[in-house]
């Protein structure tokens, strides 16, 4: 049976057996994959992206069932044993995971863990092995590929790591390969480099691609086409620009309405949520997958839904996205005025003066902050940005009194808190909050949300009635869109958004002045992610409080900030008004942030700049900027020998860098969003 299609998939059908029920994970799915075409797959967590992918590989857990077709090069998959598949798996298809911390053997050095590869697939000799391995790590631009291969994966990054994924993958030259959510938890500026790899690869392979992700930005840079799937269905499918210009699906403009991108700011549009979330699908449920979220659904709805061409190689399962019989959703929002809180007497809600933050011993110290001055106005949102280990979460925790500073003072509504959150006044604690990244982990699992949000009532307000705490709990997760039913509820009874949302509430029980938020939207969907946003915004106009909000998203950055510090290696690298610092950038860095943002609109490209290299080692002293050794604008020895000196570019604009005034104006010139 020939086909030009390297993947063909036909009607293919998953579920899953448990003790109480059948959950549909896959329910009809076609699709094809073209030789060296990649192919992108969007949609939120639950909708089947990675069910598929672990479909094709034969990687279905025990309980797992599929039925319908899964053509490679014309030889059916599903027809094939487990033995027989062998000869596929790794060799012909290989498969990228998410997270290389468990793909990769903590205990085996690199080289060995690559050279069992080629030496299990390709029957090469070790040695034949080992060279193929620094071959295929060359090719992925890894520098000192010899020294690589000796070590084991925790001495390497988490963007290094990533990359010897990849090479595992590529190692028998695939036909094809399939990667599932590879750059969701590196920076931006890693995530750029390992994209610009994928594509180079493919073209220098002749591979073709499967590329799953919720970030439609991320998919837009790799896919030739891109496939939308919700709750275990293709809803709509055609070429990137037709998918992003002329969406038809109303759950494909809906997901492209919620994601922050540039031009989307807070003071004009509030984003777009869709209501409800995604629940499992059971044997018996037939029909619309979307219809009980949709805003656009009316009374033919049922009868006409089914997948059906729109355009020339653009299918949706539906043509109601644009439906003027129902109103859309109005987008401006009110602007409406932030109360001023705290004390009159005090403009600035925090000040840090010279702050630094050490760990480990005087021999060897890593320095995570590094002599930080920053003042923050009341009642404005500052956003902080850079790559993992910029010292972002450890100025976060030091402000909260997690970690004491160890040299330097912070001065909160005027009042030196420059110590350990035990040795702080109840008062301090109430106004002074935090919220984490992951709220699975900081929310008590033997707790109800009751017990989790009245403890700080009971202890920072001193509320001892219980049926008083109960009516203000009430309110707030009224004000958080959870209702008064999710009172009884415990942390693992929720799903990621309804646990991030009830931090929130957590955190805004006691109406604090000033919230640090530690990346709180990173791991979640677009829509949840959207909704989290407009939550925030919502409370702040309602209570007046003050924001820190870190995060290595740019768009969300540049959507809820009212100023942006940009960090580098524990220092400021630029700080300014969102406008001027995404919209006149100075700094080098800043500027290779901005080109490396994925953007939704996939007609909108830039050049991204590569950072070459890792940062310096954070125990050694540096003398002169921290980033001269990847700065593409290094212009000599006075960046290594020299502290760079702050640049005022205007009352509330500053750099710090070596760069003369006309170099700098060619970076504002050539910004990247």
């Amino acid at each position: 049976m020939k086909t030009e299609n390297v993947l063909e998939i036909k009607e293919l059908n998953v579920h899953y057996t448990t003790l109480t029920t059948t959950v549909v994970a896959l329910k009809d799915v076609s699709l094809h994959v073209g030789p060296k075409e990649a192919l992108g797959i969007i949609g939120e967590s639950g909708c089947g992206k990675s069910t598929l992918s672990y479909a094709i590989m034969d990687y279905l857990p025990l309980n797992g069932a599929s039925t319908g077709q899964i053509l490679f090069k014309g030889e059916d998959l599903l027809a094939l044993s487990n033995k027989e598949m062998q000869k596929f798996r790794g060799n012909r298809i290989a498969m990228v995971y998410q997270n290389p911390y468990s793909s990769l053997n903590p205990s085996l050095t690199i080289g060995f863990q690559l050279e069992e590869v080629t030496m299990f697939h390709r029957g090469f000799t070790r040695e034949k092995a080992r060279e193929t391995a620094i071959e295929t790590l060359i090719d992925l631009h890894l520098g000192d590929a010899v020294g690589i291969v000796k070590r084991y994966p925790h001495q390497i990054s988490g963007g290094m790591q990533q990359r010897i994924c990849i090479a595992m993958a590529l190692l028998c030259r695939p036909d094809l390969m399939i990667l599932d959510e590879p750059t969701t938890a590196l920076d931006v500026t890693t995530e750029a480099v390992i994209l610009d790899l994928i594509l180079e690869l493919k073209e220098k392979y002749d591979m073709s691609m499967i590329y799953i992700s919720h970030d439609i930005g991320v998919v837009n840079k790799v896919s030739d086409r891109i496939a939308i799937m919700y709750r275990g269905e293709v809803v709509e499918t055609g070429d990137k620009k037709a998918i992003f210009d002329d969406p038809q699906h109303p759950y494909t403009r809906a997901l492209i309405n919620c994601i922050p991108r540039s031009g989307v700011v807070k003071e004009h549009v509030k984003l777009n949520t869709i209501p409800g979330y995604v629940t499992r699908r059971s044997a018996e449920e037939s029909g619309c997958p979307f219809v009980a979220r949709c805003e656009q659904k009316n009374s033919t709805c049922e009868e006409q839904y089914g997948m059906k061409e729109w355009a020339e190689n653009h299918y949706t399962a539906c043509d109601r996205a644009y439906a003027t019989d129902v109103p859309a959703k109005k987008l401006q929002v009110d602007e409406g005025s932030i109360p001023d809180t705290g004390d009159a007497e005090h403009k600035n809600v925090l000040e840090l003066d010279n702050v630094y933050r050490y760990f480990g011993h005087a021999g060897k110290r890593v320095r995570a902050v590094d002599g930080i001055n920053l003042t923050m106005e009341r009642n404005s949102v500052l956003g902080v940005v850079g790559e993992s280990g910029c010292g972002k979460s450890t100025m976060g925790h030091t402000v909260t009194g997690l970690y004491p500073p160890t040299k330097g003072r912070i001065l909160f509504d005027g009042t030196d808190i420059s110590v350990s959150w035990r040795k702080r006044s109840p008062d301090v604690l109430k106004n002074l909050q935090l919220i984490f990244q992951n709220p699975g982990r900081s929310l008590n699992p033997s707790f109800t949300l009751e017990q989790i949000i009245g403890r700080p009532m009971k202890k920072l307000l001193g509320i001892e009635s219980k049926q008083e705490r109960r009516k203000l709990i009430i309110d707030i997760l009224k004000k958080v869109d959870l209702g008064e039913e999710y009172i009884s509820r415990k942390p693992k009874q929720l799903s990621g958004g309804e646990m991030q949302r009830a931090a929130v509430a957590r955190a805004f029980s006691i109406s604090p002045n000033l919230l640090v938020c530690d990346e709180p939207t990173s791991a979640l969907d677009a829509s949840v992610q959207a909704s989290v946003l407009n939550l925030l915004v919502d409370l702040q106009k309602e209570s007046g409080a003050s924001y820190m909000f870190i995060s290595h998203d740019l768009n969300v950055i540049n959507y809820l900030s009212d100023q942006i510090m940009v960090m580098y290696l524990g220092r400021i690298c630029e700080y300014g008004t969102k406008n001027e610092v995404v919209g006149s950038p100075h700094h080098p860095y800043t500027e290779a942030l901005l080109s490396a943002v994925p953007d939704v609109d996939p007609t909108k490209t830039r050049g991204t700049i590569r950072l070459k290299g890792a940062p310096p080692n954070p125990t050694q002293k540096i003398v002169g900027c921290p980033f001269s050794g990847r700065c593409h604008r290094k212009i000599g020895k006075i960046c290594d020998t020299t502290p760079p000196p702050k640049v005022d570019i205007s009352e509330t604009h500053y750099v710090y860098c070596h760069l003369p005034p006309h170099e700098m104006d060619i970076i504002a010139t050539k910004k990247g969003m």
